[in-house]
């Protein structure tokens, strides 16, 4: 599991650490730069030429000594860099990277360098910025950006605040983005995941244990052994409990199929769908897996004894969900009530959250619920704009749960959860997620995980979801390109593990 840390939490810990253990800040550099060029040999050949542009502060530093330490391995460094005028330990890796030969240039000539070598190394200004860069640094930010050379940026990209994740003004557009010892909040916040590319957290010699501040939650493939472990040889459908899903309408049938079909993936011991009748032959074709319990429909509606066959549908239920492709109709209400009072955790997406936009009588749902909207959902919900939401999605989440009165998956490229006080991010995913069907995919799986997982912490089966729900993503996007994954190939790509990972 990783942490978030802010800009200013990472300084006190670090010279918090240095104070009381003897640690010298050099050699927690030197740490940090043999992670930037581990980055580097991702990127670049062997023997490739790599320039470095580094800035005045310790960000710089970690810089010369990556430079430094490419040219040990045998490739070729170049150096633009702001000033010659530093201190500390930045100006000792100065001149160290002079004494082994490395050619230092003013940032100035970056545009000129940039024709002479494989990969960029950003080192120009770390997570402590808070103004925009201009002069000679935006452009040579600008220059880099332009040239489509890979880019493996230090600590965070230059430009991008480490406090909320959005550009101070220019900024580079990192291929990988290099930080140290814990993930920096900048870096799953706002619109960090257009800036940083590939995220890799390196230890640079503090445990991880260190310190007490524990900022936001961050579940990796490496935690998914011990959370999924193999299922047992006695195994049966009961053991991995029974999954109600009230979706799909007429002309939504895929929305049900999707979501059903996940939860079956998922690893669901039974998974039972309500639906209209007049669309139940679509849904059993696609799902076969899934029992069909058929909803009587009047006048293109459901009837009204919907309600009942619901009520004891949920009956030994583990986990429900409602509002994948289930139209928005008031006759719906009564299935929504059955549903809050539902004897086991409802997972509520798509139009049941806009049925509960509309109907906010229908508000608070029981704490164990959870609500998964996207931001138009979510703006629906709290009365407000996209815009106003997402330019702080932490605040989003906070008002999310204060009026759901319950869990909150808030989607995007930075998914964010919250169950009470702890909140979460996932940070692993792709952009082949972004198309209509991802989301009844993701709610089908969190569905089956929580049928799986009963005694589990809540956050915890919604980091899982969120997890292998992007990991599918990933690994769709690798076998068929990230604009041509279609939402049954994303189910088809789930794993309960991280492997056959891109």
């Amino acid at each position: 599991m990783e942490y978030t840390l802010t800009p200013e939490e990472m300084k006190a810990l670090e010279g918090r650490y240095m104070q009381e253990t003897g640690v010298p800040g050099a050699l927690l550099m030197e740490h940090a730069a043999q992670g930037v060029a581990e980055a580097l040999a991702r990127h670049a050949p062997k023997n490739g030429c790599v320039l470095f542009l580094c800035g005045p502060g310790n960000n710089g530093g970690d810089g010369y000594a990556a430079a430094r330490l490419w040219q040990v391995r045998g490739g070729r460094s170049l150096v633009a860099e702001v000033t010659g005028k530093m201190r500390g330990d930045a100006l000792m890796n100065r001149r160290l990277t002079l004494a082994c030969g490395i050619p230092l240039r003013p940032l100035a000539e970056t545009g000129t360098l940039l024709a002479h070598c494989d990969a960029v190394c950003d080192a120009l200004f770390g997570t402590g910025l808070s103004r925009a860069i201009d002069g000679v640094a935006a452009e040579a930010i600008c220059a880099v950006n332009a040239a489509g050379k890979p880019v493996v940026a230090v600590d965070i990209p230059s430009g991008l605040s480490g406090e909320t994740g959005f550009p101070t003004g220019p900024a580079i557009r990192a291929t990988e983005t290099v930080t140290f010892h814990r993930l920096k909040l900048g870096l799953v916040l706002g619109e960090s995941a257009d800036w940083t590319g590939r995220l890799t957290v390196h230890p640079i010699l503090i445990p991880e244990d260190w310190g007490d501040v524990l900022g936001l939650r961050c579940m990796t493939p490496d935690d998914l052994p011990a959370l999924l472990p193999p299922r047992r040889p006695n195994a049966h459908k009961g053991t991995f409990g029974k999954a109600v899903l009230l979706v799909g309408a007429p002309g939504m049938a895929g929305a049900a199929a999707l979501c059903a079909r996940a939860c079956v993936k998922a690893g669901a011991g039974l998974v039972e769908v309500l639906c209209p009748v007049s669309i139940l032959p679509m849904v059993q074709v696609l799902v076969p897996g899934a029992v069909c319990v058929p909803l009587p429909e009047a006048e293109g509606q459901l009837a009204p004894e919907a309600a009942d066959i619901a009520s004891r549908t949920l009956r030994g239920s583990r986990c429900a969900a409602i509002g994948c492709g289930l139209g928005q109709h008031e006759g719906l209400l009564p299935l929504l009530r059955v549903f809050r009072d539902a004897p086991c955790p409802v997972i509520w997406d798509a139009d049941a959250l806009n049925l509960l936009a509309a109907h906010p009588e229908l508000l608070p749902l029981p704490a164990g619920h959870v609500v998964t909207p996207h931001p138009g959902e979510a703006a629906r919900l709290l009365g407000s704009s996209v815009p106003v939401l997402e330019a702080d999605r932490l605040d989003t989440l906070r008002a999310l749960r204060t009026r759901c009165g319950c869990a909150v998956l808030l989607k995007g490229a930075r998914t964010l959860m919250a169950c009470g006080a702890d909140v979460a991010v996932n940070r692993f995913g792709s952009p082949a997620l972004s198309r209509g069907g991802s989301g009844d995919v993701l709610t089908g799986m969190l569905c089956a995980l929580c049928c799986q997982r009963p005694e589990a912490p809540l956050l915890e089966n919604l980091q899982l979801a969120a997890l292998l729900h992007g990991l599918a993503g990933m690994r769709a996007a690798a076998r068929f390109g990230e604009a041509c994954v279609l939402p049954e190939q994303l189910v088809d790509a789930i794993r309960l593990d991280g492997r056959e990972l891109a």
